[in-house]
């Protein structure tokens, strides 16, 4: 997600109970995790993320273009689609119809009011660094399937929309509830004593 907070706990790195509103991504927990046990990637290996370690401590790392690629169908209902934010900006491509949605996450944060039809310079520019970050990064871009049936995946979305999802929200808000316990079997998981 855009909006999901990251919770890093690193002794002697961090100060307990600082925050920082810096947007990060996903494949930077790798470097990071490389910086804080004092290793380099191996020398062939691609890293595409940078170390937070520098955030932990305080201090910044230099503004940067995010990117995410989603070539496939998600199991929430989720599009094939590639995204790319810039500062304020987000532009997401869906591959099935080629369709450019464009949202200012400062003012529109729950991303509801597309404004690609009324910025077309801002959309067409990040459509080309999109597009660039993919050329570069050699990403796969979905093909039209043959054995596609339209039909089976509108009944797939109306499962999606009207079982799957509300069944997903009632179990996301007994996460919420302060008094939510996880089961022994929940992954396995166990409570810390932080």
């Amino acid at each position: 997600g855009i909006r999901e907070p990251y919770y890093i706990k690193a002794p002697g790195v961090a100060r307990p109970g600082t925050t920082c509103e810096t947007p990060v991504t996903g494949t930077d927990f790798y470097p990071t995790l490389l910086e804080l046990a004092g290793l380099d990637p191996l020398p062939a290996q691609h890293v595409d993320g940078v170390s937070l370690v520098s955030l932990l401590r305080g201090s910044t790392i230099p503004q940067r273009d995010l990117f995410w690629h989603y070539p496939h169908y998600g199991n929430q209902g989720g599009e094939p689609v590639a995204m790319i934010r810039r500062g304020d900006w987000k532009l997401i491509h869906y591959y099935e119809d080629g369709r450019d949605e464009l949202y200012n996450l400062v003012k529109d944060p729950g991303e509801q009011d597309d404004l690609a039809a009324r910025h077309p310079p801002r959309a067409r520019v990040l459509r080309m660094a999109l597009d660039a970050w993919i050329k570069e990064t050699g990403a796969r871009i979905p093909k039209p399937d043959a054995r596609f049936n339209a039909e089976r995946r509108k009944q797939q979305d109306a499962a999606i929309k009207n079982q799957r999802l509300p069944r997903l929200e009632a179990q996301h808000a007994r996460f919420l509830d302060p008094n939510f316990q996880p089961n022994p079997t929940w992954w396995g998981s166990r409570a810390t004593r932080d």
